[in-house]
């Protein structure tokens, strides 16, 4: 599927245990591996949030079609815990295929964040679901004109830069925020997901009676949301990560259903007519 929301592309699949992987082609990043089809080689950033394999399975021949195109090894962020089984993974495909990836894993620690762009900024989110897990958010870096300064002229400007002075202010804008697999505990661990731009969220379960089981997998349901209706402040909502125990229309009416205030927000990333099995 691909959609856009509040005017940033979001392309890919996902279907809980199946495949999840989104091109954010915008910030020239790749959220999981899911299988790793042909299109999503020529992603070298990838956040990968935990290991579990409708996530993960595709790093190695990720890296290993990166390596005979010649596009050079990717950079994985994922776990802190998980890197050292990802290393064990690669290592032993690169032994079996006797070629080097060279594949770049780094710890995506939460609390820290690395600049992609000058004006784009990468944070990592603590996780909540039943592996470890991290989640992301991408951030716009804007420099804007101290207020003392509003109004001088551009070689004023320039003669108080020559003079080592720091004439602009740094402004953060939260543009998409994605925190992989999470139970209902995210909410209170990761406040910043109800004020970015967008919010790129799992919607696991539908059904009443399986709040029991989303919770016990550490997946969300969407009551989950129903019940926080008014703390989401996001332009858009993108529900995603469906099972295949709900269908299309289920999925509609339960969105639907939610208060106006979440319902007007919120667009379902659903999979696209043959994905299922291809």
């Amino acid at each position: 599927m691909s959609l856009e929301a509040a005017g940033i592309a979001i392309e890919g699949v996902s279907i809980a245990g199946h495949e999840s992987y989104f091109k954010l082609p915008g910030f020239r990043s790749l959220l999981e591996f899911g299988r790793a089809p042909e299109d999503t080689l020529g992603y070298g950033t990838i956040c990968l949030t935990h290991g579990h394999l409708d996530h993960a399975a595709g790093i190695a021949h990720h890296a290993s079609r990166r390596t005979l195109t010649g596009l050079g090894p990717a950079r994985v962020f994922a776990p802190a815990e998980a890197i050292p089984d990802l290393t064990v993974w690669l290592e032993a495909c690169e032994r079996l295929e006797q070629v080097r990836y060279g594949t770049k894993l780094e710890a995506a620690v939460p609390g820290e964040s690395v600049a992609l762009r000058r004006d784009l900024e990468l944070r990592f989110l603590p996780g909540r679901h039943r592996v470890p897990t991290v989640g992301y958010l991408f951030t716009e870096i804007r420099r804007k004109l101290k207020d003392e300064h509003v109004g001088r002229s551009g070689p004023e400007i320039a003669a108080l830069r020559d003079r080592g002075m720091d004439v602009t202010r740094r402004e953060e804008v939260a543009l998409l925020a994605y925190p992989g697999d999470c139970g209902p505990a995210i909410f209170d661990a990761v406040p910043a997901l109800f004020t970015a731009r967008v919010l790129l969220i799992e919607c696991s379960f539908f059904a009443p009676d399986d709040v029991g089981r989303a919770h016990a997998y550490e997946h969300l349901h969407i009551s989950d949301f129903a019940e926080r209706a008014e703390l989401f402040q996001n332009e858009t909502v993108v529900l995603t990560h469906f099972t295949l125990r709900s269908s299309d229309e289920e999925i509609r009416e339960s969105i639907a259903g939610l208060p106006e205030t979440l319902r007007k927000r919120c667009v379902a990333f659903l999979p696209e007519e043959g994905v299922i099995g291809s």
